[in-house]
């Protein structure tokens, strides 16, 4: 069956059917539907998944908002914090913050950085399960003992029913345990209290944001090749089936959280069976002749926003303009749609992650043992030689870093991505680790065999968190999740190299300066 065929707008009916042999199912997938995103701006117009107006007033005091999550139960936040920044309503105002990582010198610097004694925090996973969220659960609670009484107060978890965080929230361990739809996978939970809870906690317009959302939803029934999902969609899968699968996101300046995660969604849902849209996020403006032939594009700008650099000549492209922030709310539900039709012409099941298991296996093996496993590493000066010599068209590199966020870090990996770029056409992704496992590291294992991944640590023992309860410190499971991606990627055949640095941004901008003095 050709993808006409099977991208013609019947597939829009058949997804309000919540048909779900319009996918290619795997046989081994339970008998959920997944499609319970699409009863979410319903749900959300009418409040469900938002603090009520007791929770609101029994909070009244706090002024930061903090979650602690990975991948769907995160980044949601991680955006509206982005967009929205301090919200001020009736005097009352409060911040709203992300901690995803196990980077050890990421969570202290946080902590040291923040006035604690007025935060609450919300522990939020999907399964229950995700170990990072419970060890930093772990460690907060050990640093918030120091500041105030009743430590359980300042907890709320964010779960599905019957996980193993909502019995312990059964338990008294938390304030209270805000209950997530189970047919709703993490990555299309961002109308869902995930997203929306802590927003609205924090005074954000969540009925503004569903508002739109309600909007963009009936635009999405609209049986037309006009359909805003439907149209983006098929613009995606028809590129890739041409070889231009590497989705290049680029987005005005206030969006570019929402290019991480944007990046999730589509990696997650598309990158599988040997197939996949690689979502190119975060690049550096690179020249014409710079760009392979693989490369489609989608630019996304707010309209107060200063217009993109990309120029017109780009081609194949897509333009999105949201004309308040606001309007994120039908963004969300316009790209979750525009995924599971895409995923209909690559001939994927959209709302699994088969590969995402072996990572976490693999960094349990490691942290089971008295030490990891001894993985030879390499320069970053090797790296680069290996990554110009097996260039080859359709290639793309994967730089994912287990390090401490920084802008100065990030802009040394935007400068070594250019020059990657410019010497051999290829495109390049970035994350931060563990972020990216939840995420792109889905697409590095089941998408195409077409990556070569490059993993950076560095040893920072100084800067170690102990987590109480476990037989581990952070710096152990960051190191862990490291050195277990890479055991995965080459389990599987796929081309993984392991780094170790001891100045990371210097080593970075000199692997970059070499980079362009070669050309």
């Amino acid at each position: 069956m050709s993808m006409s065929e099977t991208l013609g707008t019947e597939a829009i009916e058949r997804i309000f059917r919540r048909d779900v042999t319009l996918w290619t199912k795997p046989e081994m997938e339970n008998d959920l539907d997944w499609l319970g995103w699409l009863d979410l701006p319903d749900a959300l117009s009418n409040r469900r998944g938002l603090p009520s107006s007791v929770d609101l007033e029994a909070l009244a005091e706090i002024n930061h908002v903090i979650v602690l999550g990975m991948g769907g139960s995160s980044l949601t936040a991680l955006v509206l914090a982005d967009l929205f920044d301090t919200h001020n309503t009736n005097g009352k105002t409060k911040r709203l913050s992300v901690i995803d990582t196990s980077n050890p010198r990421t969570v202290r610097d946080f902590l040291e950085a923040n006035d604690l004694s007025r935060s609450h925090f919300f522990v939020s996973s999907k399964s229950g399960t995700t170990i990072e969220p419970l060890s930093l659960d772990a460690v907060v609670r050990h640093e918030l003992a120091h500041f105030v009484d009743d430590v359980p107060s300042r907890f709320t978890a964010i779960t599905d029913a019957d996980t193993p965080l909502a019995q312990r929230a059964a338990s008294q361990e938390f304030r209270a345990h805000v209950a997530t739809p189970e047919n709703v996978g993490g990555r299309f939970s961002a109308l869902s209290a995930f997203g929306m809870y802590p927003a609205g906690l924090c005074n954000m317009p969540v009925e503004l944001m569903a508002a739109h959302a309600s909007q963009m939803f009936a635009q999405c029934q609209e049986v037309s090749e006009d359909n805003p999902g439907y149209a983006l969609g098929r613009f995606l899968a028809q590129n890739a089936a041409t070889g231009r699968d590497k989705l290049t996101i680029i987005t005005s300046d206030s969006l570019k959280t929402f290019g991480t995660w944007l990046e999730q969604l589509i990696a997650e849902s598309t990158g599988k069976s040997g197939v996949g849209l690689v979502p190119v996020v975060g690049e550096p403006e690179l020249g014409t002749t710079e760009y392979g032939d693989d490369r489609q594009f989608v630019r996304i700008s707010l309209a107060s926003d200063e217009s993109h650099r990309l120029h017109p000549e780009f081609q194949p492209s897509y333009d999105i303009q949201l004309k308040d922030v606001a309007e994120i709310g039908a963004e969300f539900l316009r790209w979750e749609f525009a995924v599971a039709i895409a995923s209909v012409g690559l001939g994927v099941y959209p709302f699994d992650q088969p590969n995402v298991e072996s990572a976490k296996q693999y960094a349990r093996q490691a942290l089971d043992e008295d030490s990891a496993p001894d993985l030879e590493t390499i320069s970053l000066t090797d790296v680069f030689d290996h990554v110009v010599n097996s260039a080859s068209d359709r290639r793309y590199v994967a730089l994912c870093a287990f390090l401490p966020e920084s802008e100065e870090l990030t802009t040394a990996f935007a400068n070594l991505r250019g020059s990657i770029s410019r010497r051999t056409l290829m495109a390049t992704t970035f994350g931060y680790g563990p972020r990216y496992l939840h995420s792109t590291g889905q697409l590095h294992k089941g998408g195409c065999d077409s990556v070569t991944q490059v993993v950076l640590i560095q040893e920072d023992s100084e800067w170690d968190v102990p987590v109480p309860g476990a037989n581990y410190t952070l710096a152990q499971l960051n190191r862990a999740q490291a050195v277990g991606d890479v055991m995965a990627m080459r389990a599987l055949g796929r081309d993984s190299m392991l780094v170790l640095l001891n100045d990371p941004a210097a080593e970075i901008e000199a692997a970059a300066a070499l980079g362009n003095n070669d050309r």
